[in-house]
């Protein structure tokens, strides 16, 4: 069964939330602060990214835990982050320009990690664990939920939709990819109502989050062992599977050393069939791979398909265990350097820029996941490599705040 509750979120106050939340180009102040030209902070820069550029030092990150709690103390003092009187679950949706998500949004129980009720399906890097496990620790801070998703429930689309129909306790932010809205729930009645169709959900997937949940974990077990207060919940957004898009995540490669073209061309035929193309590859098909290397696109099929587990017969695992291990000697995707991992709408615009940056870099790019592919990993317990899916939606960093 999920566990669910309602919590205390911080909210931006609705006068100030749209530049509270912006995610265009910010101006430095003297100081070094980062802040819009109106004078208000961004949220995610004042309240996390500030924790990544310190040097990496006891005396930085003290120094910059500390600075993340002084700001979030201002901004609840001159009123620009409000704290509900009451605990409460949301109703979240996000409109884009050809579709619309809709959501609910509440606290996890980690329980629901350790025994089995969360499936999980990629692996992680543990860097990015430590980080977020540390700044989790010191600033007590979570500034956007991990994405649930789960078999669709009559009862919860039904609130969902009466919750909206309502119209009562609104909030909404909109920028230039997505608006974003949120409706409060805080009858008691439909409170429970909601814990009740949750408890009666027998499995839950983590479709995005999968650092901040082992994270929050590894946290937790570690404030169990100190006998310290324990961070025993995670902010979590609920989105059935019928509500989730998947999209590519493809990869970038920088070889060191470089790799001469028909060497490289020819090691790679050795395990895929190859096939220039006149236009960037984005395959729609599965077994099919794109590369961009030495100026040119080409399309990859494999020869052979793995008999294997079925995670090991996808895409992500082919092209890292036929091609980035044996090829690039990228035994380790979790931990190389070498390798860069970029998702979404916009990813071959990015891909475009790197290869600029570094012509001797060699892009691959992916078919996305489909929903039934996901879930069929995480129920057989296999594991994809990192970063393998792109899931929409991306909830904007501060929207709801909640801290432990």
């Amino acid at each position: 069964m999920a566990s669910i509750k309602p919590f205390r979120a911080l909210r931006p106050n609705p006068l100030y939330a749209t530049s509270l939340i912006q995610t265009s180009p910010q101006v430095q102040s003297v100081a070094g602060d980062s802040h819009y030209a109106d004078g208000l902070p961004v949220l995610k820069i004042a309240l996390e990214i500030g924790a990544r550029h310190r040097p990496e030092t006891t005396e930085g990150q003290a120094k910059a835990y500390e600075d993340i709690r002084h700001t979030l103390n201002e901004l609840i003092k001159q009123g620009l982050l409000q704290s509900g009187d009451k605990p409460a679950m949301y109703v979240y949706e996000v409109t884009h320009k050809t579709y619309r998500q809709t959501a609910i949004w509440a606290l996890t129980g980690l329980e629901d990690y350790t025994n089995g009720t969360i499936k999980t399906h990629e692996l992680t890097f543990a860097d990015s664990v430590r980080r977020i496990k540390n700044y989790r620790k010191n600033t007590r801070l979570e500034g956007s939920p991990i994405l649930m998703t789960y078999t669709p429930s009559v009862t919860v689309n039904r609130i969902i939709a009466e919750t909206m129909a309502a119209g009562h306790n609104k909030i909404s932010i909109s920028n230039h990819e997505a608006a974003h809205v949120l409706w409060r729930i805080e009858d008691e009645a439909t409170l429970k109502e909601l814990v009740a169709a949750f408890a009666r959900v027998k499995t839950v997937y983590l479709a995005d989050g999968h650092h901040r949940l082992e994270s929050a974990y590894r946290l937790a077990h570690e404030q169990r062992e100190n006998r310290e207060p324990v961070f025993n919940t995670i902010s979590a957004l609920y989105m059935a599977t019928d509500q989730l898009r998947i999209q590519e995540f493809d990869r970038v490669v920088f070889p060191d050393p470089a790799p001469g073209k028909e060497d490289l061309l020819n090691r790679i035929r050795e395990r895929f069939e190859l096939t220039r193309a006149d236009a960037p590859v984005q395959p729609r098909d599965f077994n099919r791979i794109g590369m961009y290397a030495f100026g040119e696109w080409f399309e990859l099929t494999p020869r052979n398909i793995p008999i294997g587990n079925f995670a090991s017969r996808l895409d992500a695992s082919i092209l890292q265990e036929q091609l980035l291990a044996p090829v690039f000697g990228i035994v380790d995707p979790v931990n190389d350097k070498r390798l860069k991992c970029i998702g979404g709408a916009g990813a071959l615009s990015e891909i475009r820029g790197l290869i600029n940056g570094c012509p001797d870099a060699v892009a691959f790019t992916l078919c996305p996941l489909s929903i039934d592919q996901l879930i069929h990993v995480a129920d057989a317990g296999e594991i994809l490599p990192p970063k393998s899916t792109w899931i929409d939606p991306k909830v904007p960093y501060g929207l709801l705040l909640y801290q432990h």
